[in-house]
């Protein structure tokens, strides 16, 4: 099963580059070689997974990756989908782990609910010290939260919201403000139109229902909306943070005959997708409304994002940081020295767009 599960994935990472090559030259999209990068990292990815879980389950007392310090033992529950936002933070907490000395395991979920509620009960069954859980859904993965509380694993929440009470059922949360945004996102679509425009008809790919972030950009988006009259969504559709994904829905879209002037993906890979279906159409996405260009927002801060950005095919990223894995840590060292901490403590995201794209390119994920 496991040389199986390995050629299969390379087979699928070199039928993905020839495709990638057929559909889109590179002359058409000059980032779009990058994608071939990103392609080898899913795979990469499941590769690593097809190692690390027989190794799991010949010993679950050995870390699917991680450090093995002396110091307090810490596992994280990760959504485990083969994103290039997951796999950044997964580095970054190894990293940072490493750095201060803890024993440090995580464990992926590959996006499936059922999967990250046996992982969590297996994470406990070990005892760690803290239990860093990032839900898929936020309704589903409370259940993770009771499993850890019944087993007396404190829990430190991150990525996305979970249903729970601070205090009670996990220590904090620490994520991004998904609502702030989505505000900001609408805010880029309206402040791209002349303030004579009419009509802004937004078209929206938005990320896996239920989650966390799903919910916020939706409630942030649409609540500032009702600043700006002149903007309604004329579609919404799922994207689910996927680029093939958001390519497909859009390209549906565009062959319904629905008119729009603006797209927002609730994450790089949506808003890559989108434009790759508008090119594949003979449309431009740009800056230049007043050109027939599509105005696409969206959020992450991916390379292949900034690199569109930088495109001029791009219009606006919200960021959501993957580098907050020091405040991570820093809470459960608070937290362990009988510290009293925030039910939420805020990551701190920022605004890219033409004018300052150039010196946030280092820290593209």
């Amino acid at each position: 099963m496991y040389a199986y599960t390995v050629s299969s994935a390379i087979s699928r990472y070199l039928n993905s580059v020839s495709s990638i090559k057929q559909a889109m030259p590179d002359r058409q999209i000059p980032w779009v070689i990058a994608k071939e990068r990103y392609v080898m990292k899913k795979v990469l990815f499941s590769v690593a997974l097809a190692v690390l879980i027989p190794a799991a389950l010949i010993s679950c007392r050995k870390s699917s990756s991680g450090g093995q310090g002396d110091g307090p033992r810490v596992a994280y529950s990760s959504v485990g989908d083969p994103n290039p936002w997951f796999l950044a933070f997964s580095a970054e907490l190894e990293k940072e782990a490493k750095k201060r000395g803890f024993n440090f395991r995580v464990t992926h979920a590959q996006a499936r609910l059922e999967k990250q509620i046996a992982d969590v009960e297996d994470i406990v069954a070990l005892k760690p010290d803290y239990l860093i859980l990032g839900p898929i859904d936020r309704e589903g993965s409370a259940d993770a939260l009771r499993i850890a509380k019944k087993a007396g694993v404190p829990v430190i929440v991150v990525n996305r919201d979970i249903k729970g009470v601070v205090g009670e059922d996990y220590v904090t949360k620490i994520y991004s403000d998904f609502e702030w945004i989505g505000q900001r996102m609408a805010e880029a679509v309206h402040d791209a139109f002349p303030a004579d425009t009419k009509e802004i008809r937004v078209v929206e790919l938005h990320g896996t229902p239920g989650g966390g972030n799903t919910i916020g950009m939706s409630k942030g988006l649409r609540n500032k909306m009702e600043d700006y009259p002149k903007m309604k969504i004329v579609a919404s559709q799922l994207g689910d943070f996927n680029r093939a994904t958001a390519m497909k829905a859009m390209e549906n879209i565009i062959q319904s005959g629905v008119k729009f002037d603006a797209i927002v993906g609730h994450f790089d890979e949506e808003a890559i997708g989108a434009i790759q279906a508008l090119m594949a159409a003979g449309r431009v996405a740009g800056t230049d409304h007043a050109r027939g260009e599509i105005i696409v927002v969206g959020n992450g801060g991916t390379e292949d994002g900034l690199r569109a950005v930088q495109a001029g095919h791009y219009h606006t990223i919200v960021s959501v940081t993957p580098y907050y894995a020091d405040q991570v840590f820093d809470a459960i060292e608070a937290h362990a020295k009988g510290e009293k901490l925030p039910g939420y403590i805020r990551v701190e995201d920022i605004v890219i767009d033409k004018d300052n794209v150039a010196e946030h390119m280092a820290s593209g994920f």
